[in-house]
């Protein structure tokens, strides 16, 4: 199992170590400093709860969640308890003590590394794969690619779940902003689990780009709510075509784990209809205030001929 300690070691970026890591794992070279800090500290953090929250920042019940199965094993949570790199060699250290036990001990080890794997893994970390290929350069695409097929060999060595992991159980779809306010709108779309996309910062720069829509440097929250405002309809048409690729990208993952990709599947699916009629009323409404105001020219306009009549 040390390749699982091995891969969670470089996401700790190219200290010498690493870099023969990297090597002997056929890699390819280490990205330099900034490109890894662009990618992990600025764009895709390497977090469970960024991914499991309610809001998809850091740290919350997500991560509460992680630490408290450590303490039901009775070892004290590593500082970051839910970051990628101490999951990974926390259950590299899972392996081990049942490769240690006997008996009992042994049953009760490869139970929790079944629970471990499930929940505090495969549940969002293919998203998080899957999001990583697409900005990251080879070496993290190469990762990413041993890193899964790692995590197939174990799905199948230790069977699927007998249900869903318990955060995506309880996670909630992203609301109908007709019915609640905006801010929850917003902060559910920034959460993986909940919209079933994955926008980083680069995404929302990408759309405003490519929509002539103007740029606020700020928090994700902040730059799409500046992007609806400028532009409504095109943002939720964006947002929308951006669950769409989503709801293919987790069906490819289906093959890894598909006890999960069908949740995360059904989410971009569920999303993206919001999204659809979201901007159909959109649309509704700026026909509405073209209509009322071509009307209110033509009243104009004969109060004006009859003046002059």
């Amino acid at each position: 199992m040390e390749l699982f300690r091995a891969l969670g070691a470089l996401l700790d970026g190219p200290c010498g170590e690493n870099r023969l890591i990297g090597h002997l794992l056929e890699l390819g070279p280490v990205p330099d400093e900034p490109t890894h800090n662009d990618i992990f500290l600025f764009q895709l953090y390497p977090y469970a709860s960024a991914f499991l929250g309610a809001d998809g920042h850091m740290g919350g019940e997500a991560r509460d969640r992680v630490a408290g199965f450590w303490r039901a094993l009775g070892t004290t949570p590593p500082e970051d308890p839910d970051h990628l790199r101490a999951l990974l060699g926390g259950y590299a250290w899972l392996v081990d003590a049942q490769q240690r036990g006997n008996g009992k001990t042994t049953q009760a080890c490869r139970d929790a590394r079944h629970a471990f794997l499930w929940e505090h893994l495969l549940s969002w970390v293919l998203p998080f794969l899957t999001k990583l290929r697409q900005i990251a350069p080879p070496f993290y695409r190469e990762w990413a690619d041993t890193l899964e097929a790692l995590l197939f060999s174990e799905s199948a060595r230790l069977g699927p779940p007998t249900r869903r992991p318990l955060a995506l159980r309880e996670a909630k779809p992203v609301p109908d902003p007709r019915e609640t306010d905006g801010d929850s709108f917003f902060n559910a779309l920034l959460s993986p689990v909940r919209s079933g996309l994955v926008l980083t910062r680069a995404d929302l720069a990408r759309a405003a780009r490519d929509l002539g829509l103007g740029l606020r440097v700020g928090e994700r929250a902040y730059i799409l709510r500046s992007m609806m405002s400028q532009g409504p309809r095109a943002t939720l048409d964006w947002l929308g075509r951006e669950a769409r690729d989503w709801e293919h990208l987790h069906d490819r993952s289906g093959v890894t784990a598909p006890e999960v990709a069908d949740f995360w599947t059904q989410r971009a699916t569920a999303t993206g209809r919001l999204l659809s009629d979201l901007s159909a009323d959109a649309s509704d409404a700026v026909n509405h205030d073209s209509n009322h105001d071509t009307r209110a020219d033509t009243r104009a306009d004969t109060r004006a001929d009859t003046h002059n009549g």
